[in-house]
């Protein structure tokens, strides 16, 4: 894991990915969750794929509107992602070049 990886994944711990999804979904409740979740992934930087895995985990529909979830369903949405993309990082610094 480089330098920037670990300064960015511990930028965007599971308590900021929550509080970026509750505002939008405050703010936007009818928008669908798979493109709040790249909206998210622009801002924080987080790991497409570890959205896109941890969705897929819970099994939350990408084409649900946010607004549609659960404080819970946030909750464990965002501690997924975050684990998802330690697991990833972590793997990739595993790898030989």
């Amino acid at each position: 894991m480089s330098r920037a990886d670990f300064r960015l994944l511990r930028a965007s711990d599971p308590d900021a990915i929550l509080s970026d999804l509750s505002t939008r979904q405050y703010l936007s409740p009818h928008q669908p969750l798979g493109d709040v979740l790249a909206a998210a992934q622009n801002k924080l930087g987080f790991c497409p794929a570890a959205a896109e895995t941890a969705s897929r985990w819970l099994s939350l529909d990408p084409r649900q509107a946010i607004g549609r979830l659960r404080r819970t369903e946030l909750i464990q949405l965002a501690r997924s992602i975050h684990r998802f993309w330690r697991q990833k990082l972590e793997s990739a610094q595993s790898q030989p070049v």
